[in-house]
């Protein structure tokens, strides 16, 4: 049995809520995921505030990461609306050094056709090196652009050896479980915390969560239990527990409210238009967490 892989889906820690990224920050938080025993990090994505960020500031952030990495995996978040700033950002992680990068779909314009969508993606790959490896990102409650099997099929009959992988954060399980019966080569990353045990009983290559940037060590019991062939009811329940503690208060603020206190981190902000906890939010989380962690 192949182990599956738990990658983070990790922060852009900002000086102030207008401010620049900090970059300090970054490498101090690669040094702990490390040693807490992620396989990888996805910069630059939902949690990584992707879309607030220039194309020059995310060319820094995976230079940064790159750099730093130590022993991780980077897949690196690349999509944007336009094709061109998608083509130049996956073309600047792959070159540097990133696994794969993680393209979200053209996000403006909705009820893409099929054929749009699958363009975009067919595009993407003629401009890119033929050996980068390209991972889907569905995340429809953000997007509300879903990617249908009729493009993944249209992308394996065009470009079979870019389609690495597809991270799925619809938080549909039949979604989930269609993907893994339909596309057996198809590396599936699960990105809700709660569908975490069920994706893996189904054959997902891993999960991408924004959860493992505060709470890696609660992911890997999910996968242990997995592996080891016991019930993982227990630590699926802790899992799918911290992640409605932290759902009220909008992510990433919760997680940079809680980085402080769990990875003795210093406080970094979130851009506008995404807002910090007050000091109350950030405490009721906290003891939310807490009570968690007692039970």
């Amino acid at each position: 049995m192949t182990t599956p892989e738990l990658f983070v889906a990790s922060v852009t820690p900002f000086t102030s809520p207008s401010g620049v990224v900090d970059h300090a920050s970054i490498i101090r938080h690669l040094r702990w995921l490390e040693a807490q025993g992620v396989d990888g990090v996805v910069p630059c994505g939902t949690t990584g505030e992707g879309q607030s960020l220039s194309i020059a500031e995310r060319m820094a952030i995976f230079d940064t990461v790159l750099q730093h990495r130590g022993r991780l995996r980077v897949f690196a978040g690349t999509g944007c609306a336009a094709l061109s700033d998608t083509i130049a950002l996956t073309r600047y992680a792959i070159e540097r050094g990133a696994e794969a990068a993680l393209v979200l779909p053209p996000f403006y314009f909705k009820n893409l056709s099929d054929a749009g969508l699958l363009g975009y993606y067919r595009a993407l790959c003629d401009a890119l090196p033929s050996g980068a490896r390209l991972i889907l990102y569905h995340i429809p409650p953000m997007s509300q652009i879903p990617i249908s099997p009729a493009v993944i099929k249209g992308l394996y009959q065009s470009h079979p050896h870019m389609v690495y992988g597809l991270k799925d954060s619809g938080g549909d399980p039949a979604y989930l479980a269609m993907l893994t019966q339909q596309f057996p080569a198809l590396r599936v990353y699960v990105g809700s915390a709660a569908l975490f045990a069920q994706a893996l009983r189904d054959g997902a290559a891993g999960g991408i969560f924004a959860l493992s940037n505060v709470f890696p060590r609660d992911m890997r019991a999910v996968i242990t239990a997995h592996l080891n062939g016991v019930d993982v009811a227990p630590v699926q329940q802790r899992v799918t527990a911290l992640s409605q503690a932290l759902k009220p208060y909008g992510n990433p603020p919760a997680i940079k409210a809680l980085l402080a206190r769990l990875a003795h981190l210093p406080h970094t902000s979130s851009r506008f238009p995404l807002v910090d906890l007050t000091p109350d939010e950030a405490e009721a989380l906290w003891m939310a967490v807490q009570r968690i962690e007692e039970q």
